[in-house]
């Protein structure tokens, strides 16, 4: 497991981020209750005005409390540890109780409520003090205690330990014995309506008081609510039929059987019928009322079924149609669930990775996709994980080596992107990647090819230069020499602009260096000016050559006859990009001689710059001159 791994959040559905909720309301509440019969013993609340507290002494308080706090620190993952703690000591804070009631008064109460606090005038403990006044005979705690209230706590506790263990059995358990608080709940109230006699606690039947009663299923409710995704909660949950019909059913089977005994209970209290009658009622009504139920829940469960017949049949239509895009997409692509368990991988991503789809499926994303970085060897945060982490489409990346399932590495680019659902819920994550060994393979033969096709012009130059070198040392008259001269110069411009092409791989020239290296000679303290203006500018390479050797006709002339050729000249280079990707060319000098007088017949300068401007612009052939004063332009796609 890689260390993005670890940060990844999973995302929580609607219902699970309400379950969560009631959880902490249904702990909250146990914890007011509490706080209120604490308050009521203490006398701040009137007993009058309230419920009485009596068979839930201040310490049963105490432990209702307690048993909230577990249930708040259990619905935070990371404080879990902190609810099982109180789980045990809640399991030992009960039985310490029947302890007190089996070895008598061990002074707890006594602790929390002092006996000489003055009881409230006309409440239950100014009665109790009246009496134990005029007959003080020792009263053991747990004769005024419901054992009821203490099983209650002993069993939350053992549950709130065993909730979410990573044992099946224990975390059942847990699950059993929350059912069997909610049952204690329903046998209490259900007999109490019954008209049951609960004197001495008889079992099943023991006292819990109205606080208690509350208490508990809130108690329960919360730790089933706690655990959505598993047990009980995840049954009744469940977006399937069965889940259905058990939301239909369970309302029936909670509430019908009682309400059908009341009323056989109260046909037979007023002797309409025996009790042999009443039973037969109870049982047939039972019958009707559950087939009733049943066969709501039958039709409910048919049409979510028919339903998801044909979402089924849509969803093999789909799955079919996303296998054959898969299949024909060149790239690898990984899709995974909001956890980052590998869903599917087409036959790209099986050859490269080295895992079919049946053995990847279900395992984590970094275990079937591991890379790392190509020259830390550090492991790289995986792009499936960061999609569902920051729920952001990652842009293509490379630098990243794929390790195989037999460990093999693989030069890969790989981007990440998030798939949301309809309702706005993170449904997962897509992975696509590549492999780049032989585009890799490509390029590196493409850099030895131009680096050969450089190193053959730059010789093919040399040569040339040198024997325009040895002709200009062998040659005795003046004009041949400026000839050779003139070629010469002529022949460093264009190696100065293969230099160009050499340093950006033959991807283009820039126009501003290729300006400065070409003026950079006639640049002196107190020489003319040079104003060089423009954003830079990447020149195809089908155009550096002609307008270098064009730039340097232009600094020739301008040297000969224009702005260069003495110290108060100026020369302006300034060029700016059009519509359509053309870029326009100034040549301004000011401040010259005045020129020399045209001639009829062009030179070699002249004819240069006029076919270069043709080349360049793919337009009419613009006149240039290099006049002082003038101006030369042109156009370059």
């Amino acid at each position: 497991m890689t260390a993005a791994s670890s940060k990844i959040v999973l995302p929580q559905s609607k219902t699970a981020q309400a379950c969560e909720a009631y959880a902490r309301f249904a702990a909250v509440a146990a914890c007011v209750i509490g706080e209120v019969v604490l308050a009521i013993w203490i006398g701040i609340f009137p007993e009058s005005a309230m419920p009485s507290v009596s068979g839930v002494p201040p310490l049963a308080a105490l432990g209702v409390i307690l048993a909230g706090l577990g249930l708040v620190c259990f619905t935070f993952r990371r404080i879990r540890f902190v609810a099982r703690t109180i789980g045990v000591v809640l399991t030992l804070f009960g039985f310490l109780m029947f302890g007190e009631g089996a070895l008598g008064d061990l002074g707890f109460d006594t602790f929390l409520i002092p006996d000489d606090l003055p009881p409230q005038a006309g409440s239950f403990e100014e009665d109790l003090f009246l009496a134990q006044a005029a007959s003080p005979p020792p009263i053991p705690v747990l004769d005024g205690t419901s054992p009821g209230i203490l099983v209650a706590l002993i069993l939350f506790g053992v549950a709130l330990f065993y909730a979410e263990h990573a044992r099946v059995a224990p975390a059942v358990l847990s699950q059993v014995l929350t059912l069997v608080l909610l049952a204690q709940v329903l046998l209490v109230v259900t007999g109490a309506a019954y008209g049951v006699d609960t004197t001495g606690d008889p079992f099943p039947f023991m006292r819990l008081t109205a606080y208690g009663v509350v208490a508990i299923v809130l108690l329960a409710t919360g730790l089933i609510a706690a655990s959505p995704e598993r047990g009980i909660a995840s049954a009744i949950f469940e977006k399937s039929p069965a889940g259905e019909m058990l939301r239909r059913l369970l309302p029936g089977i909670l509430a019908v059987p009682p309400i059908l005994g009341w009323f056989a209970r109260q046909a037979e209290v007023h002797a309409l019928y025996d009790s042999a009658a009443t039973l037969v009622i109870f049982a047939v009504a039972s019958i009707v009322v559950l087939g009733v139920f049943a066969w709501t829940a039958l039709g409910a469960v048919r049409r979510a079924d028919s339903g998801r017949q044909v979402a089924l049949m849509d969803l093999r239509g789909q799955r079919e149609w996303l296998s054959t895009t898969l299949g024909s997409i060149g790239d690898g692509v990984i899709a995974t669930d909001p956890s980052g368990s590998v869903l599917l991988l087409n036959r790209v991503a099986e050859d490269l990775t080295g895992w079919s789809a049946a053995e990847a499926r279900g395992r984590p994303i970094w275990v079937v996709f591991r890379v790392v970085d190509e020259e830390t060897r550090k492991p790289v945060d995986d792009p499936a994980l960061r999609a569902l982490r920051e729920r952001e489409v990652s842009r293509m990346e490379s630098g990243a080596m794929l390790i195989t399932r037999d460990d093999k590495e693989l030069p890969v680019e790989h981007s990440g992107a998030p798939i949301i659902g309809q309702d706005g819920t993170l449904a997962g994550a897509v992975l696509v990647f590549r492999d780049v060994t032989e585009r890799r393979r490509v390029a590196q033969r493409q850099t030895m090819l131009v680096g050969e096709l450089n190193h053959r012009v730059k010789n093919a130059l040399a040569i040339v230069q040198s024997l325009v070198q040895a002709s200009l040392r062998q040659a005795k008259d003046p004009t041949t020499q400026t000839m050779a001269r003139t070629l010469a110069e002529r022949l460093r411009a264009l190696h100065r602009a293969h230099d160009l092409l050499l340093e950006s791989q033959w991807s283009g020239a820039s126009l501003k260096a290729m300006v400065e290296r070409e003026l950079e000679p006639y640049k002196r303290e107190g020489g003319p000016k040079i104003v060089i203006k423009g954003s830079d500018v990447l020149l195809p390479p089908q155009c550096t050559s002609i307008l270098a050797m064009t730039l340097h006709e232009l600094a020739t002339n301008a040297v000969k006859y224009g702005a260069l050729s003495q110290n108060t000249g100026q020369l302006t280079v300034a060029w700016k990009t059009q519509r359509r990707n053309r870029l326009h060319l100034v040549w301004e000098e000011k401040g010259a001689p005045s020129a020399p007088k045209p001639t009829a017949r062009k030179g070699f300068g002249s004819q240069l710059i006029d076919q270069a401007s043709a080349i360049i612009s793919a337009a009419k052939p613009r006149p240039s001159s290099a006049r002082p004063g003038s101006m030369s332009s042109s156009t370059c796609p």
